[in-house]
């Protein structure tokens, strides 16, 4: 692709990145990840932000999108959503792509528990997985696909949280790997990727 020829190697390498994690991912239409792209030039590339405008890198997203067209049943997606839903029902905060650490997973997991909390609904813990933990499988790092959890408060215990988590995932048909402590993450074995994005997705929160 000619534009990489055009810009610093690094920052070529990177956007390359963003891009194709975030069509692969499924979660993000084209202008919002045109918009995170803009961001990141800016902090990280200010030098190249003039050469690089909006309406080139929309023009290259959809290059991207083009080499990597949506299609397909989702079903591994659908049944890790069926499962989170399942998991809100009982009260633990289900997000999928919370953030790109662990540590911002935790903190948009707090956000909205304490939302739920003065609403006066039921909220025991919390359960996701980061734009690191998916990025493992979109690159062919690992074919497990780790969750983290925890609890809200004393009881129940972040292991009985965990507990329940395993449960759920165990009743979507997933193959669950997990040392039952509060330590170590909660694994699906052999997890492979199909989410697709849709103009209508409404993210599980």
């Amino acid at each position: 692709m000619e534009w990489k020829n055009e810009i610093d190697e690094c920052c070529a390498f990177e956007l390359e990145g963003m891009i194709t994690d975030g069509i692969k991912a499924g979660f993000s239409s084209n202008d919002e990840i045109r918009e995170e792209c803009e961001i990141y030039i800016a902090e990280e590339y200010p030098d190249v932000a003039e050469s690089i405008t909006s309406e080139k890198l929309s023009q290259m997203i959809a290059e991207y999108r083009n080499k990597f067209p949506c299609g397909g049943s989702q079903e591994n997606f659908l049944q890790l959503d069926s499962a989170f839903h399942k998991l809100e029902e009982r009260g633990i905060v289900s997000l999928h792509y919370a953030g790109y650490t662990q540590s911002d997973g935790f903190d948009d997991c707090r956000e909205i528990a304490a939302e739920r909390y003065e609403a006066g609904k039921r909220v025991i813990g919390c359960c996701f997985y980061t734009q690191q933990d998916l990025g493992h499988i979109l690159h062919e790092e690992s074919t497990r696909l780790y969750l983290s959890f925890g609890n809200c408060f004393d009881a129940p215990t972040a292991e009985e949280v965990g507990q329940m988590i395993a449960e759920e995932l165990e009743k979507a048909g997933f193959v669950v790997q997990w040392d039952g402590t509060s330590e170590q993450k909660i694994a699906i074995a052999d997890f492979v990727w199909d989410k697709q994005f849709e103009e209508d997705d409404i993210i599980n929160i």
